[in-house]
């Protein structure tokens, strides 16, 4: 909750009027906890957002968490440029803690607690205003992944500030409807996710007198007298072990006497997630206000001002998993192990993987293989239904997919107990490489040693003794050279076919 009384109770013009708890611009940093645990959803890895749930930064996505306990936390700094009724530079310094919890698939409840302090720089005749405040939120929800790749749900935030009283507090909430939807491939590196919402807004009612604070005090409360149509879009692009995010958010207040719309909070936001291990991940964001400035005077409806300019920082780490990895089995002997170890019957998986051609041909001579723990298994054809593997012990895995004269794939797998994993590949075309081939000699017939260039493509080989030469080169038309000490330079024009063999035999004829 927001404490958002005046440390100075004052008229407008005397002294500074917030409350007297200070924070030392030298407080360590609140640990940041973006949790990955073990027994992740299918589906690539999505780092959490600022609620301790799966997302990007405010957007969240439904039915992608584990079950189990997340906890995050965040520290960061923002500023403000100078406002005409509030003229000087506005500094934050602030902390977010979380924990998310997840007792089914299709449920998440997290509740976060937000703290911040404000510095407002006035003139050096009137000195600063100075104050922290604290809030709270409770947010749920609930979804449904449809297929592998599609989430939908819904999601409801209740926000609280800090009143005058605690009844004042919860009288005066901030209540989201959210509708979610995200697309998050297993068989890619990138995801995209939306939020939609409505948003009733009575945060303003929880402090009384507001017209009594100062621009710059009012300019850090932070509450809004309007309601809104909360927006978001969400992406990330994955390079490893390392998260790109980067989101589109605000809110649209709505009301006759509010802000017009480049007025409204609107924010860009991007960073980087890095997973350090299955249960520790590092995260940097920074976010950007977008937009005009509402007006701040006594006189003027409470409107929320975000930093123009923010940086958050922190660290990721899992509190509980309740779906605990089985045992490791003893080591078998060099060479004996043919496909994976058995796991627990209760934590038991499957994998079965569909290949195609581009053009929808299935393909039974594929080349299909499990990488987990360091190791490769082949995943077997069963009876020309595709090729299957089961008894798998939980958690990430790597499926290989390779035919010949097709590209292979390599794509990234989470394998959940009781929920057989199905991959649909579909291989496409590999350039077929055509070949030249020749003999260089003199005219008694007899062969050379020289060097030979493939124009445009720079390749450089030499003959062997007997003056013969091989290359594989792309399909296009090229123009041979070849050189052979004390002959006369030759160059031959010729076109390679996908496949095709071209012959040149030379015959270099001596330098006068």
């Amino acid at each position: 909750m927001t404490n958002v009384q005046p440390s100075r109770a004052s008229p407008p013009g005397g002294p500074p009027s917030w409350a007297r708890s200070r924070l030392q611009a030298g407080l360590g940093a609140l640990v940041c906890v973006c949790v990955a645990l073990p027994s992740r959803a299918e589906g690539p890895p999505l780092g959490t957002g600022s609620g301790a749930l799966p997302g990007y930064a405010r957007v969240p996505v439904v039915a992608a968490a584990p079950r189990g306990v997340l906890a995050s936390g965040s520290f960061g700094y923002g500023i403000t440029e100078s406002q005409d009724d509030a003229p000087g530079t506005h500094h934050r310094l602030g902390g977010r803690a979380a924990v998310g919890v997840t007792p089914l698939d299709w449920l998440d409840v997290s509740l976060a607690t937000n703290f911040r302090n404000d510095r407002h720089t006035v003139s050096d005749d009137l000195g600063s205003d100075q104050g922290s405040a604290i809030d709270s939120e409770l947010y749920a929800q609930v979804g449904h992944a449809l297929g592998s790749d599609f989430h939908v749900g819904t999601g409801l935030r209740a926000s609280f500030v800090r009143g005058v009283t605690l009844g004042r507090s919860l009288e005066s909430p901030a209540l989201d409807l959210q509708l979610l939807a995200a697309y998050v491939p297993k068989d890619s590196s990138s995801s995209v996710g939306l939020l939609a919402g409505f948003r009733y807004d009575r945060t303003a009612q929880a402090v009384l007198a507001p017209n009594q604070y100062r621009a710059g005090d009012r300019l850090a409360l932070g509450l809004s007298a309007f309601n809104a149509v909360p927006l978001g879009l969400g992406a990330s692009h994955r390079f490893g072990a390392t998260e790109l995010v980067g989101e589109l958010s605000g809110e649209l207040l709505l009301g006759s006497d509010a802000p017009d719309i480049a007025a409204s909070p609107w924010r860009a936001s991007a960073g980087v997630r890095q997973r350090l291990s299955d249960v520790l991940a590092l995260r940097l964001m920074t976010e950007t206000a977008l937009g005009s400035r509402p007006a701040v005077g006594a006189d003027d409806p409470l409107t929320p001002i975000e930093p123009r300019f923010q940086v958050l920082a922190g660290l990721t780490y899992a509190l509980l998993d309740w779906q605990p990895s089985a045992s490791a089995p003893a080591a078998a002997p060099p060479g004996a192990l043919t496909r994976p170890p058995a796991a627990a019957p209760s934590t038991l998986c499957a994998l079965r993987v569909n290949v195609w051609t581009i053009d929808g041909f299935p393909l039974s001579d594929a080349k299909v293989e499990l990488e987990s723990g360091g190791k490769r298994f082949d995943v077997p054809h069963q009876n020309l239904e595709g090729y299957e593997l089961g008894e798998l012990a939980r958690g990430d895995a790597i499926v290989h997919v390779s035919a010949p004269r097709l590209k292979p794939k390599a794509l990234p797998v989470r394998l959940r107990p009781g929920e057989p994993l199905t991959l649909d590949v579909r291989l496409e075309r590999a350039p077929q490489n055509g070949q030249v081939q020749g003999l260089v000699r003199s005219f008694g017939g007899k062969g050379l040693r020289a060097h030979i260039r493939i124009e445009p493509i720079g390749s450089e080989l030499s003959t062997d003794a007997s003056g013969r030469f091989v290359a594989d080169v792309p399909p296009g038309r090229y123009q041979v050279v070849i050189d052979a000490p004390g002959h006369e330079r030759q160059r031959r024009q010729i076109e390679v076919t996908p496949d095709g063999v071209v012959v040149v035999n030379a015959d270099m004829v001596r330098l006068r």
